[in-house]
């Protein structure tokens, strides 16, 4: 037998619903000659009349109300299927892994961005805080979707689109009591005795890498601090009198009331917050990706 149309059964149901086949032919705008065809189609691969048409008024025979009543049930269960289908497809309710680098904090405006996204495209996200590194090896191997990093990086970011959200000017973080808390601005070769309480890994890039590249371009190396970190404990080093470290202006919203911000007087005294997913990302990760920069980007 071959396989029976799903508009048929389409018909079928209308049929029985609209009460015969003249009404039925109206409400789905094709002639009555056409439909009656293709229910006698349907008929002939079923092998068994659906349609008693012994009398004027036309009803389901026996097999037919049976056949009539599964074929109702099984087209809505497949109706929800199809629509659970497009709603994959078209990315509804999706979990969107998201990672970001400790340096770049989760502002009020950066989880409005997140949710005004949610909400347009009906996609959920999940945030977890990953390396500059971390994040580009994360993504290659798909275990997130976007990252947000500030570079410089060692890995290559070949296989990743790269967008410059924005860029932050760098400060310098000091303990209230330090003999430059009062300046203005410091010159980067101020610092060149400075115990510094971040200082960058031999695997890693990220913020602690381009503070060391600015050290580096004023003629000397940072001095390691006794405690170190390059997560955003770093400020409590700060405030603990342990040493000092360059951070972005978004470290700000987070500053321990010990601790002072000074601008930093440097050449490219700048840190990019940048946005990277994969060259092979799906439609649902490209369109959310270019909304959210559009968002960043305003």
């Amino acid at each position: 037998m071959d396989m029976a149309t799903f508009k048929q059964f389409n018909y079928l149901i209308r049929i029985v619903e609209e009460g015969g086949f003249i009404a039925a032919s109206e409400k789905l705008f094709i002639a009555q000659s056409a439909l009656s065809r293709q229910i006698k189609l349907l008929e002939d691969e079923v092998g068994f009349e659906i349609f008693d048409r012994s009398d004027k008024k036309i009803k389901l025979t026996q097999a037919g109300q049976f056949f009539y009543a599964q074929i109702k049930n099984n087209l809505l269960n497949l109706d929800h299927i199809i629509e659970n289908a497009k709603d994959i497809a078209d990315g509804k309710n999706r979990l969107i892994k998201i990672a970001h680098s400790s340096s770049i904090s989760m502002s009020l405006e950066k989880v409005k961005v997140f949710d005004q996204t949610s909400k347009h495209f009906n996609v959920n996200f999940e945030i977890n805080t990953l390396s500059s590194e971390d994040q580009i090896l994360a993504l290659m191997k798909g275990n997130i979707d976007v990252g947000f990093i500030r570079p410089p990086v060692l890995n290559r970011l070949d296989e990743l689109h790269a967008t410059t959200l924005y860029p932050e000017p760098l400060y310098v973080a000091l303990h209230q009591n330090h003999i430059l808390a009062s300046e203005r601005s410091i010159k980067i070769q101020q610092l060149r005795h400075e115990n510094f309480v971040s200082t960058p890994h031999a695997e890693r890039g990220g913020l602690s890498y381009l503070v060391e590249n600015l050290c580096l371009s004023a003629g000397f190396s940072p001095k390691k601090a006794t405690v170190q970190s390059r997560k955003v404990s770093q400020l409590q080093l700060v405030a603990a009198e342990i040493g000092i470290c360059i951070v972005p202006e978004e470290f700000r919203h987070i500053l321990p009331k010990q601790v002072r911000l000074i601008a930093l007087d440097a050449e490219n005294a700048w840190s990019d917050v940048v946005m990277v997913w994969s060259k092979n990302a799906d439609g649902v990760i490209q369109r959310c990706t270019e909304y959210m920069i559009k968002q960043f980007q305003r």
